[in-house]
């Protein structure tokens, strides 16, 4: 799995303006950036480290509101 994969799911996962949908956005996220992680056996940037922590807080909370 690329890098962009995670994030063009997150992007889209923010965009998405329809509450049926948000749920398996945000779910399809963070499961792309656990592989994401587990792909790179913890030799993960410190700035693409801290883009994924950033992403899953922020999925977070989409999924509270």
């Amino acid at each position: 799995m690329s890098e962009n994969n995670w994030r063009e799911l997150y992007k889209a996962a923010v965009l998405e303006v329809d509450p049926s949908k948000l749920e398996d956005r945000v779910r399809a996220t963070e499961r792309a950036v656990r592989v994401r992680i587990a792909s790179l056996n913890g030799q993960i940037s410190k700035d693409e480290q801290s883009a994924m922590q950033d992403a899953l807080t922020n999925l977070s909370v989409l999924k509270h509101d």
